[in-house]
């Protein structure tokens, strides 16, 4: 049964008894659809509540949240990200520790991204820096999160093929820990030259 008449009986149901209700009525058949379009329309407005599927209520949560922030200026992400990224950021909750940088993560869109922590001397892929390694701490983003390659239409001053993403990098480097250093690593990377060159920055 249609949400229309559903409401029409329901409003005939509430009518006192008597000949004086009996057959078509045009007042309750006008309230109907109304009611049913305040009906449905609040059903389409539950989903606002999840700040990870907001669409007309997006603005707002990003005012409340102080988004888009310097890793995101306004202007330069699609409705997702805008989404994924305060999603992250309303049920998002606290921590320093592994989980909760895998939590970011996936939120931002890369569930496939690893962590590689370098507290033990063992695992240091340069025994040269020892104990500096365990300050280190590495993101593995793979190649293909975010390549853009050079195509018949690129100008010819572009390059061969670009990868990275600037948001979840600053996200990451935001919430590391001030004492600290995060490598974001792309598969095909060598990794020590990659930590030696971002530490020396």
């Amino acid at each position: 049964m249609a949400l229309q008449d559903e409401y029409t009986r329901l409003l005939v149901n509430l009518l006192p008894p008597g000949p004086a209700w009996e057959g078509d009525n045009a007042l309750l058949e006008g309230l109907a659809p109304s009611l049913a379009r305040v009906h449905k329309r609040t059903q389409d407005l539950t989903t606002e509540i999840d700040p990870g599927s907001t669409v007309e209520l997006i603005d707002r949560y990003e005012a409340l949240c102080g988004l888009p922030d310097a890793c995101a200026p306004d202007g330069v992400q699609t409705l997702a990200q805008r989404q994924r990224r305060l999603d992250a950021k309303v049920n998002g909750y606290g921590g320093i520790n592994e989980a909760f940088y895998r939590r970011q993560l996936d939120a931002l869109g890369y569930t496939t991204t690893t962590i590689t922590q370098y507290q033990n001397d063992d695992k240091s892929p340069d025994a040269d820096w020892g104990e500096y390694w365990r300050y280190y701490w590495k993101v593995n983003i793979p190649e293909n999160a975010n390549v853009k390659r050079m195509t018949c239409r690129s100008k010819c001053n572009e390059a061969l093929r670009t990868w990275g993403d600037t948001v979840v990098e600053c996200v990451i480097d935001k919430l590391c820990p001030s004492h600290t250093v995060v490598v974001f690593a792309y598969d095909g990377q060598d990794e020590v030259t990659e930590y030696k060159k971002n530490a020396s920055n």
